[in-house]
């Protein structure tokens, strides 16, 4: 009795409460997507970048920039460090102090949709990303309706060459890092062996599963319970076969492995385009990678990357990753996307990397 004397009490108060305070009911912040996004791809750069908010949006409130998504290993962007001597250089940014820089952005009467014309066409190739600032509210300023942490929606453009050819891309060994963020996240890693046309850009590549080298005594002391040692970045450690490598630089660990039922190999075409500021993008046509164990299938699979050169001549590649179907075992978990990382290594190290196959007559 004492119980239900006390409970109705507390539910007396928090009535009176709620009449005299008018309790708040939540309501979510602005949710932001890109408009026309399929499968993490754009079609077309020559028209404006939307931003659709799932509510009208206090406009004073919005802080946006559009950059090259360039995480590092830990998955920080470049003003996520504590660095102060780097920034993020973005290709467009608003916010109510500087404006827009970098082109134009409009908010439409409804308040719900957001669109960017840059001053220069936003980069065809390489993974990009527009950030949306904390602070955001919508138009009402509903209780507790505002974004607490920074929102990063990723995004790439298709890519079709003219046939004007690539002397950025050339033929040789390359190392890829796929890492599939939707609809489950992992990481897929291949060598390649490229053979590039320099003067129509197109080529043939044979992509050979990437695996992690298994003497587990590279490592001291050696490694136990089925663990390998893993030599990059340094320093020397023991880790599981399957555990993920942060950056392309770490390929000298792996060696490639094309023997079922653990390894696999199969062959990838398309082309690649010199542009004007010294890139070249790389796109290849839809191919099927299959696994026999576990048994894992990813049907019209597309890299769509931009390459460029550093100072050592070693070339650097960053873009997205598509696939029709990813198929686990006998079930389909429909199409999937994200993001690309390659670097060009030397022609004779790992040794054993599958060679191209030759050009379809009349490619070459």
């Amino acid at each position: 009795m004492i119980r239900a004397f006390l409970l109705s009490i507390l539910a007396f108060a928090a009535a009176t409460f709620c009449a005299g305070a008018s309790c708040g009911v939540y309501r979510s912040p602005p949710v932001a997507t890109i408009s026309g996004l399929n499968q993490g791809i754009l079609s077309d750069p020559s028209v404006p970048l939307v931003i659709d908010f799932s509510k009208p949006i206090d406009f004073n409130t919005l802080q946006v920039k559009v950059i090259r998504f360039a995480p590092n290993p830990e998955g920080q962007l470049a003003d996520e460090t504590g660095d102060p001597t780097v920034s993020l250089d973005p290709l467009f940014s608003h916010d109510q102090i500087d404006g827009d820089l970098g082109g134009t952005g409009t908010l439409d009467p409804s308040g719900m949709h957001y669109a960017i014309t840059p001053t220069a066409r936003l980069p065809v190739g390489p993974k990009l990303a527009v950030l949306i600032e904390p602070g955001l509210t919508d138009a009402a300023h509903d209780d507790t309706g505002t974004t607490a942490v920074r929102k990063r929606l990723l995004f790439s453009y298709s890519f079709t060459c003219s046939g004007k050819g690539s002397k950025v891309l050339t033929s040789g060994n390359y190392f890829f890092l796929l890492n599939v963020e939707e609809p489950v996240g992992t990481q897929v890693k291949v060598f390649a062996n490229l053979d590039v046309n320099a003067e129509t850009g197109k080529f043939v590549g044979q992509y050979t599963f990437a695996q992690r080298l298994t003497d587990p005594n590279r490592c001291s002391p050696s490694c136990e319970n089925g663990n390998v040692c893993k030599t990059l970045p340094g320093p020397p450690a023991c880790v599981v076969p399957s555990e993920r490598a942060g950056t392309t630089s770490e390929w000298p660990d792996f060696f490639p492995n094309d023997t079922p039922p653990l390894g696999y190999s199969f062959t990838v075409n398309g082309c690649a385009e010199d542009e004007a500021d010294g890139t070249a993008t790389f796109a290849s046509e839809p191919a099927n990678m299959v696994v026999q164990q576990p048994a894992v299938q990813i049907n019209g699979l597309v890299l769509i990357a931009s390459f460029v050169k550093d100072a050592s001549g070693t070339l650097n590649g960053s873009g997205s990753v598509t696939g029709d179907n990813i198929v686990l075992g006998n079930g389909s978990l429909g199409p999937g996307h994200g993001t690309a990382l390659a670097q060009s290594i030397p022609n004779d190290v790992p040794p054993g990397i599958p060679p191209a196959p030759a050009p379809v007559a009349g490619d070459d």
